[in-house]
């Protein structure tokens, strides 16, 4: 935490997520905190930030995470894409007790597998499950290209 905190540390995606978790906030909100507040907002993919780009030969490998929205009117949601190449898998951690994942793939096929499911889903096709327990997407056919929506569980009002 010191070398974080210092900016000489290089965590990884998954100290990342146990350190917003551990925070209560959204994973990109340790990346930026900027909150569209227009009517309309048009976010470039080629101009979003990528979250995460795994080195060829480790675990993710071939994976690419763009973050594309955060908004917290109603129920926070964070937007992302994914995109994983031939005989990728990706496996994360638990996020914040609650979350939603819902996945909706643009192209390729992939397995989404928790320890109570496991899926096969192909161009078009939409899975919503829990994601506060470990999960891992395997490329069946790829590249394969995801939009995820992580959906948060709404807070009690303050007093």
């Amino acid at each position: 935490m010191s070398l974080i905190e210092r900016g000489q540390g290089n965590p990884s995606i998954e100290t990342i997520s146990a350190l917003a978790a551990a925070l209560g906030v959204p994973f990109a909100s340790v990346f930026h905190d900027e909150t569209p507040t227009d009517e309309m907002a048009l976010i470039r993919e080629q101009d979003s930030p990528v979250i995460a780009a795994e080195q060829a030969g480790m675990e993710g490998e071939g994976v690419l995470i763009r973050h594309l929205l955060t908004r917290s009117g109603g129920a926070l949601i964070e937007i992302y894409t994914l995109v994983l190449e031939h005989g990728a898998v990706r496996h994360a951690e638990a996020h914040v007790t609650g979350l939603f994942e819902h996945i909706t793939v643009a192209a390729g096929s992939v397995e989404i597998s928790t320890d109570s499911f496991s899926e096969v889903l192909g161009r078009g096709d939409l899975l919503s499950f829990r994601a506060d327990r470990a999960h891992s997407y395997r490329v069946i056919d790829g590249p394969v290209r995801l939009i995820s929506i992580h959906e948060y569980p709404r807070r009690a009002p303050l007093d």
